[in-house]
């Protein structure tokens, strides 16, 4: 026999006997839920509880991080959070490249989505370390180290502080001790448990993000018409999870106590996987069980990319560039935004001062209560607008959003009281719809366009295209430190707006190396 590969109409056959359809799970897409197989609410479920503890943990992460000593924060500087926030959000988006590829060569889907929503949940109980591990050391040592760390002006920006170095800063910042072993063993588990916490969060989160994805592909056969309103149905998931992270976990963080908002998540968490776990054998068959593309027994190869699929990733590429600049964009509502929500806007209606977090909710709001609208009427109207010309349209929209801003800043960014927040709500309106043409469309282009033994390993490789725009985040927003705000604002609107106009020159000449495979 010659070499094992296979051509492009074999492979596409390959793709759906290797998912199991043909031992029991072909059964699956017909067990429906207004219209939509009933695994893809299940799996949905457990995202939308991993997106409640991410978006619940980045609502807060910068304003913790900032946060006097006093009030139980690390006291860092701004800029050194804003990038420190850039390299997290950017790393969680980039590792559902390594989760595709576990999911793809050893456990399956499956395995992963469980063991990463167990990793998260313990990563948001560690995230509560620094609130009960320093009482736990008092408990032991008979020291009040909780006090002694809340000190006025005490930083937590060294990661191996000395004993000599913790007593001088304690001193310097009113509080003397003479003796700060006990007080030094608190400050290593109050900072470290609470990186740990984040690292496992970045590991839960890249194994559930692509197997998640992957299966919903799975879900409805190549070419159906209901794919891509399943992606938006999952869509709206995750955005019901950030809505409700920001108004929950972000209510708790900022009124009751940091670490309360932090480990809000724990519960969902483990509601959602044990709801995954009760219906995961009748909603899901055989899908997901066995991973896609295994290591290949000895003497056997595996099935060679064609040229049609090789073109197709090449497109997946194209369109990931310009997510990035989305990206870059969109995810600064969690740093540089989130500041200036708390520090320039002014946020006091009848009374009351309105948390920084809530204001993220507007665009997460505005995609849950439009989305399905959008679609709908997009359909119909525009039933030839593809993935391309919906990220164009996505850029545009976003651009619209910093436009408004840079006239709020430009109007009354030296106002008396803060700038209205009406300004920031309507911009976080032109976010949520932006978020409606651009995540849906991208996410089922790329499982739609991957190879079918393939899938969940190019899904967690796309999610490098938002990773790399996240990490840029922090080093974008830390220049309006150097220059403006506006500097910063204007800069983002005008460069979307530029890229908006190439992708629609582009697209009919990039639409042709999906060679069939439909974008809309």
């Amino acid at each position: 026999m010659g070499p094992a590969t296979l051509t492009f109409q074999e492979h596409e056959k390959f793709g759906v006997e290797g998912d199991g359809m043909q031992n029991g799970s072909m059964d699956v897409r017909d067990r429906k839920l207004i219209g939509h197989p009933k695994g893809l609410f299940l799996v949905s479920g457990v995202e939308l509880w991993e997106r409640f503890s991410y978006y619940g943990m980045l609502g807060l992460l910068v304003l913790f991080l900032t946060a006097n000593a006093g009030t139980g924060g690390f006291n860092w500087p701004e800029t050194t959070a804003l990038k420190l926030m850039g390299v997290y959000t950017g790393i969680a988006f980039a590792a559902p490249a390594a989760g595709g590829w576990i999911s793809n060569r050893f456990l399956g889907e499956r395995r992963c989505i469980l063991a990463g929503g167990l990793l998260v949940a313990a990563g948001h109980l560690l995230l509560g370390g620094p609130a009960y591990l320093p009482p736990l050391i008092d408990g032991l040592s008979g020291e009040n180290t909780t006090a002694l760390l809340r000190t006025p002006g005490l930083s937590y920006a060294e990661f191996f502080r000395s004993e000599a170095s913790l007593a001088a800063m304690l001193t310097d910042a009113g509080s003397a001790v003479t003796d700060a072993s006990w007080a030094l063993l608190s400050y290593h588990l109050k900072l470290w448990s609470f990186l740990l916490g984040l690292a496992l969060i970045l590991i839960g989160t890249g194994l559930i993000k692509p197997t998640v994805s992957s299966i919903i592909n799975h879900l409805y056969a190549p070419g159906e018409k209901a794919r891509q309103t399943g992606f938006t149905i999952f869509m709206v998931s995750i955005y019901i999870g950030s809505l409700s992270a920001n108004f929950i976990a972000g209510t708790l963080g900022e009124t009751v106590g940091w670490h309360a908002g932090f480990t809000a998540a724990t519960v969902g968490m483990l509601i959602g996987v044990a709801a995954y776990l009760g219906g995961q054998n009748a909603y899901l068959g055989n899908l997901g069980l066995t991973p896609q593309n295994p290591r290949p027994a000895t003497g056997e190869a595996r099935p060679a990319l064609t040229r049609e699929h090789k073109r197709r990733i090449a497109l997946i590429l194209l369109m990931g560039a310009f997510t990035v600049l989305y990206a870059v964009a969109f995810y600064q509502k969690g740093g540089l935004l989130n500041l200036y929500a708390k520090q320039n806007i002014d946020r006091t209606v009848l009374g009351f001062q309105i948390p920084a977090t809530w204001f993220l909710t507007i665009s997460t709001g505005t995609f849950v209560l439009l989305a399905p609208l959008v679609i709908s009427r997009l359909g119909r109207w525009r039933p030839d607008l593809d993935a391309i010309g919906k990220l164009a349209a996505g850029l545009a929209l976003i651009a619209c959003g910093y436009l408004l801003l840079s006239v709020a800043e430009f109007r009354g960014g030296d106002a008396e009281g803060g700038i209205s927040a009406l300004w920031l709500v309507l911009t976080y309106v032109f976010f949520g719809l932006g978020d409606i043409f651009v995540w849906p469309a991208q996410i089922a282009a790329a499982a739609a366009l991957a190879p079918k033994h393939l899938v969940s390993l190019v899904v967690g490789a796309w999610y490098l295209t938002i990773g790399l725009g996240s990490w840029f985040t922090g080093y974008v927003g830390a220049l309006a430190h150097t220059y403006s705000h506006l500097t910063v604002f204007l800069g983002l609107a005008i460069t979307c707006l530029a890229a908006a106009a190439l992708l629609r020159l582009m697209r009919k000449r990039a639409s042709r190396l999906a060679h069939g495979i439909a974008l809309s």
